[in-house]
């Protein structure tokens, strides 16, 4: 069995690579077969992954505007196995990845543009939605959010009013920034707590696969440029 979570957003800026390599990170603590295709030509995921130390595949396969129709067909010809997309911060990039995802992750930060950003890119869903027949799950993760102040408690309110999922806030924490720099994954109590509290949300919206044989980059499509650890 396959599963393809897709993290969107129509701008840059609100953790999309930070939410698609930590929830990765959690799901293969479970026991799952996780991998993460970085979409995006910014190559954060990649860069990520560029020390080794990931526990986990980062694969690229960039999305090009024009260019859904074969990218698409590429994630489904994925090995069976959970697929975390760190998708491009367009517009276009949402309606790609609505087409071919079993759930759809969007960060949002306590700021006006990325709220209203947000709000235009559940309209792309609900597009996408209608095009594709399904009703694909989307989940709003407040991110780089502090509940002592007025922004993060207005932020959590505001995407309440969407009609989508929301989930736990994911709060501003310096683990993150330095897990990148590191290239590991985020570590301390208070992290692998709200990652696992979003783990578990995507774990109740879709249903989880188990870890099989670890996918090699020559049984990829050769158009993917695969890290690994070691």
């Amino acid at each position: 069995m396959r599963m393809v979570i897709a993290v969107v957003q129509r701008k840059g800026g609100v953790g999309k690579t930070t939410i698609a390599i930590s929830l990765a990170g959690d799901l293969y603590r479970r026991g799952l077969a996780v991998q993460v295709i970085d979409a995006d030509p910014q190559r954060s995921a990649t860069e990520w992954a560029a020390l080794g130390q990931l526990p986990f595949a980062v694969s690229e396969l960039p999305l090009e505007i024009g260019g859904a129709a074969g990218w698409a067909q590429m994630i489904r010809s994925l090995p069976d196995t959970i697929t975390i997309i760190d998708t491009p911060p367009h517009e276009y990039a949402v309606g790609a990845a609505a087409a071919v995802a079993d759930v759809m992750l969007l960060p949002c930060t306590p700021s006006g543009l990325d709220l209203s950003a947000t709000e235009q890119a559940i309209a792309a869903i609900a597009f996408a939605r209608s095009k594709r027949g399904a009703r694909v799950p989307a989940l709003l993760v407040p991110n780089r959010v502090d509940m002592r102040t007025l922004e993060g408690q207005q932020i959590v309110e505001a995407l309440d009013e969407l009609g989508e999922i929301v989930c736990k806030p994911i709060t501003t924490r310096l683990g993150y920034v330095r897990a990148f720099s590191a290239g590991v994954l985020p570590a301390g109590e208070a992290i692998a707590a709200e990652i696992a509290e979003l783990g578990e949300q995507v774990l109740r919206t879709v249903r989880p696969v188990r870890r099989g044989p670890r996918v090699m980059p020559s049984r990829l499509a050769p158009q993917l440029r695969s890290s690994y650890p070691g």
